[in-house]
């Protein structure tokens, strides 16, 4: 629908420059339908909204970054679902298997806790795996403090 995709965009950069701390960070290139933001310190991620598929696709540049995007992005998409779509917005997530060259539905890739979105690497570095449900229902400051 009209407005998710900008929505969405407005949240990453937020996040960019909540995370950005003393780090030089690039500066978000954003347009109509698409925007390359650098998400958190060396995590660059582009997203591209095609309008008539009503799609969002999203492509992070260091595979090292997927899966922690991907929990991101998730918890974003729930937040503007949450806050103003009154909980309507319904989507569906596929995660692009460059090695099967396939795209594989999210429910898949996490039964088969495929790599690279559900690798158990990412988890030694402290990152946190989840955000919860009650975030959504607190402010943005507070939202973006719990990603």
């Amino acid at each position: 629908p009209n407005g998710v995709f900008q929505r969405l965009l407005c949240l990453c950069v937020a996040h960019s420059v909540r995370c950005k701390g003393n780090a030089l960070v690039i500066e978000p290139s954003l347009s109509n339908n698409h925007g390359t933001i650098e998400l958190e310190p060396d995590c660059i991620v582009h997203l591209v909204e095609d309008v008539a598929a009503q799609s969002i696709t999203i492509l992070v540049e260091k595979n090292k970054f997927v899966g922690k995007c991907l929990r991101i992005v998730q918890a974003m998409l729930r937040k503007v679902n949450h806050d103003v779509m009154g909980s309507g917005l319904n989507w569906e997530i596929y995660l692009d298997d460059v090695v099967a060259d396939e795209l594989r539905s999210l429910r898949e890739a996490q039964e088969e806790n495929a790599s690279p979105w559900f690798s158990c690497r990412e988890n030694k570095h402290n990152v946190k795996t989840s955000v919860t449900p009650a975030a959504e229902n607190i402010d943005l400051a507070g939202f973006l403090d719990s990603l």
